[in-house]
């Protein structure tokens, strides 16, 4: 290569960040090499013939020492006073040896992540079996002393926050047992066909009736029932959650939940008249762990909206929330039809 005609090739490949050769195609002798390729190769690059296949996509090992890495080139032709060359542009990757070494890390990291969520599941369970003992007796105190007629406001009021604590706890194990298998991704979803208006008047009787401040969960539904294709027990915990919050952040008036039946989609809103959720909050709100500025001294683990989101996106759904702080907060589900 004539030296007007390198000076130029220099200061062109010095323009490119990424390791760059330019390779005399019948000899296979490295012509030039910009400095990413010197770095990265040694001053030795230059002048030295490949013993590599270099028409083709072929790797170099880089000289960095302890630091195994190759770099990965991709091969073109070139045209430089009148004379053909091959140009190879490089992108660093890892060895095979540091390959493997990552692919071990991956597979210790998977091992503890199930390792993780075995004990969680044992843990959960294992909790489970002594609330289970507490509120069988609990039941039966209150059995008895009803039969016995010695109820009065103080055992009334005292048996009811139990029975609340065991409620709560058993929440949370649920909520932390379903997240941790969801990041284990270990929930499978199960579609069938799913009428929703079922769903949600068996809930209302099996979780929402007689409560103890009276109130209750409005229903109103719009236009012609469909069904939609969804996994019917992740729909469950979905709508559990979202009306649970509803009651417990809200005092006086009765949450609603609304179908309206749409040409196309099911659109399902759970809406209270509580303390609302602060502007700032909102962005994070499905996050693990998150809980609005506002709910100090309100129960809760800040893992039931992440348990939603998730779920309601595995089932082909999408939730939005709008809320304003001390009026009340609306989250709407949107679902296609089976």
């Amino acid at each position: 290569m004539k030296p007007q005609h390198y000076i130029k090739v220099t200061h062109l490949l010095n323009g490119i960040k990424d390791p760059v050769l330019i390779i005399e195609p019948t000899e296979g002798i490295v012509e030039k090499a910009n400095k990413a390729a010197i770095d990265k190769l040694g001053l030795s690059v230059t002048g030295k013939t490949l013993d590599v296949p270099f028409r083709e996509e072929f790797m170099l090992p880089t000289n960095n020492g302890a630091e195994e890495t190759c770099i990965d080139f991709i091969p073109s032709s070139i045209s430089i006073a009148q004379k053909e060359y091959v140009l190879a542009i490089g992108k660093t990757t890892a060895s095979e040896q540091h390959l493997r070494m990552q692919l071990r890390n991956l597979e210790q990291e998977r091992a503890l992540q199930e390792m993780k969520t075995s004990f969680i599941s044992m843990t959960s369970h294992e909790f489970r079996t002594p609330l289970t003992a507490i509120a069988a007796a609990v039941d039966l105190l209150e059995t008895r002393i009803r039969m016995d007629r010695m109820m009065n406001p103080f055992y009334k009021q005292n048996i009811a926050k139990i029975s609340d604590e065991i409620f709560n706890l058993n929440t949370m194990l649920d909520e932390i047992l379903t997240l941790s298998k969801i990041v284990s991704n270990n929930y499978e979803v199960k579609k069938t066909p799913v009428n929703v208006s079922q769903v949600v008047d068996y809930l209302k009787f099996q979780y929402f009736s007689e409560r103890k401040d009276e109130r209750k969960l409005e229903v109103k539904v719009v236009g012609e029932p469909r069904k939609i294709s969804v996994d019917k027990d992740q729909l469950s915990k979905i709508l559990t959650n979202l009306i649970s919050n509803a009651f417990k952040y809200s005092t006086h008036e009765n949450p609603q939940l609304k179908l309206h039946y749409h040409a196309r989609k099911l659109v399902i809103a759970v809406v209270d008249h509580g303390i609302g959720i602060p502007e700032k909050d909102i962005p994070h709100l499905f996050n693990s762990f998150y809980r609005g500025s506002n709910v100090d001294g309100i129960d809760g683990t800040g893992l039931g909206l992440a348990i939603v989101k998730t779920f309601t996106e595995m089932n082909g759904g999408e939730i939005k929330v709008t809320s304003e702080k001390g009026k009340g907060t609306k989250f709407s589900l949107t679902f296609r039809y089976a």
